[in-house]
């Protein structure tokens, strides 16, 4: 596309990064400028509530390489304004950055259940909230996690191999939203045999500070669920679009784009920032690492003009988590619906593949616990289920 020359990233996350080195690689030779709100260069978040939390992985291993292929990289510079008809990036100092392309790769945020943003809540979003929260951990004896999803479940296991006792508070049984009810329920005994306690409160929470600690879950006529040294909060995210306000860009739980990741001519999005139809007509987000990636691609080749090479599979959804000694690598459609075909290994004993039929979209469920298997083969396996 010999009319774009100049194009700027907005998000220095692993989904710009990922735009960036895409466009190099589909030939672009032209400017590329990549903003990030933070000091830090790109950068993989899964191993922040993991190796990273618990110190089994040194802190550079989530640093990401490619930032060097002739790519300007700006770090704590943020955006705080889009002017689309003169195609102008507004940075909050005031300066204005011309583009001939887009990219909005600006994430998301930790969401607060605290609306008084100078209290101290404890989230687990960026670098370094991983850093402040391995240090608030070493010195807690016993945590109060807000949140039973995958981040908090994360959060919760990591606590625990630190030693520490765990409370895990939520508005529905953990996981059972994310993976199904015999997923949820395998979770769920795994953090009961390792001394975690589940309080289930379908009203909703808020948190109580002593002298601006984070140190109560209480209900909202202040009945106290749970006390500790350190609450720490892993509600959900919330998409990074306030600098498009009065853009003309629609925003609908994220930045919407079409099934080519685009935005508006000249204008793609990648990431967690994202928003889509799904096949129930609402509009989703679906935040999770495989999807940056694949978007990606898929904005970068856009932006070009170009149709973006995949590979068999590729588009089947990968996700994994580890919890409570569990490894659980999922290809295909979450929540999982009806009953598993186990092909190998046993429910029963927490080791063992398992698959299930196709669902609304189309595609079947394979899910390995504490079983080897490529996620190549897996997205195979996904992928072939027959339909019911």
């Amino acid at each position: 596309m010999s009319s774009v020359r100049r194009i700027v990233v907005v998000g220095a996350s692993q989904a710009g990064l990922a735009c960036a080195t895409a466009l190099r690689g589909y030939g672009f030779e032209g400017e590329i400028t990549m903003l990030g709100d933070e000091r830090h260069h790109p950068y993989t978040r899964p191993p922040l509530s993991k190796g990273i939390l618990v110190g089994s992985e040194s802190d550079d291993s989530v640093f990401l390489g490619g930032s060097e292929n002739d790519i300007t990289l700006r770090t704590c510079a943020s955006a705080a304004g889009l002017d689309r008809v003169n195609r102008l990036v507004t940075l909050d100092d005031g300066e204005q950055l011309p583009y001939d392309g887009l990219v909005i790769a600006t994430g998301a945020r930790a969401r607060r259940i605290e609306a008084d943003p100078t209290r101290r809540e404890v989230t687990l979003r960026t670098f370094d909230d991983a850093l402040a929260l391995r240090d608030g951990l070493a010195r807690a004896g016993d945590v109060a996690v807000v949140g039973g999803g995958f981040l908090g479940m994360e959060i919760a296991s990591s606590a625990v191999k630190m030693g520490k006792a765990v409370t895990v508070v939520d508005q529905t049984k953990p996981l059972s939203a994310h993976l199904g009810p015999l997923l949820a329920d395998m979770c769920l005994t795994a953090a009961v045999d390792h001394g975690v306690k589940v309080r289930v409160v379908s009203e909703g929470v808020r948190i109580g500070f002593d002298e601006e600690m984070p140190r109560q879950v209480l209900t909202f006529d202040r009945t106290v669920i749970a006390e500790a040294d350190l609450v720490v909060t892993a509600a959900g995210d919330v998409p990074n679009t306030e600098w498009l306000s009065g853009s003309g860009v629609r925003i609908e739980n994220g930045v919407v784009v079409d099934d080519r990741c685009q935005v508006a001519p000249g204008i793609v999005a990648a990431g967690d920032v994202v928003s889509m139809p799904t096949s129930a007509g609402r509009m989703a987000r679906r935040p999770h690492w495989w999807n940056a990636l694949r978007q990606a691609k898929i904005a970068s080749a856009t932006l070009l003009r170009r149709e973006a090479a995949s590979a068999p599979n590729s588009n089947v959804p990968f996700f994994w988590t580890e919890v409570f000694g569990l490894s659980i690598r999922v290809a295909g459609q979450l929540p999982p619906s009806g009953a598993p075909t186990v092909l190998e290994g046993s429910a029963a004993d927490r080791r063992g593949l398992m698959v299930w039929p196709t669902g609304p979209e189309n595609l079947g469920t394979a899910v390995a616990v504490n079983f080897p298997i490529s996620a190549a083969k897996l997205a195979r396996i996904a992928n072939q289920t027959p339909m019911q």
